[in-house]
């Protein structure tokens, strides 16, 4: 039955991989999809007024230890649980700059990413 799977799923994973040259595009990409990122979360906050924020928090929990191996029966251990978003009023004249700044070096990186695509599609 495993094997069954396996011989389903691996042309998939095989496929979704690409050609090299498709690898080679979607990493010429990577750094304009990261700064659109950047502008759309900005853009959002700008719209918005705040910036939402996840907020983790911190919990010491006991847990039992194995107790042969260690020389103590409990152990303490931190773990972080995420807890309910919190929201952060935002710099409007900053986020502003920000933006222009980010928007300015889109436009440098469109010229970047075009070379390097054009790189990855020569023979």
């Amino acid at each position: 039955m495993r094997n069954l799977i396996l011989f389903a799923v691996l042309p998939a994973m095989i496929a979704a991989c690409g050609t090299p040259q498709d690898r080679c595009v979607r990493a010429a990409q990577a750094d304009l999809r990261a700064i659109d990122d950047q502008i759309a979360n900005v853009e959002t906050a700008l719209e918005q007024g705040f910036r939402v924020l996840p907020a983790q928090e911190g919990v010491t929990r006991l847990r039992l230890c194995a107790w042969p191996r260690e020389p103590v029966l409990f152990c303490t251990e931190s773990i972080q649980r995420p807890r309910s978003e919190s929201r952060e009023a935002i710099d409007r004249q900053a986020e502003q700059t920000r933006l222009a700044q980010l928007r300015q070096t889109r436009a440098e990186l469109v010229v970047q990413t075009a070379d390097r695509v054009a790189a990855c599609r020569l023979p």
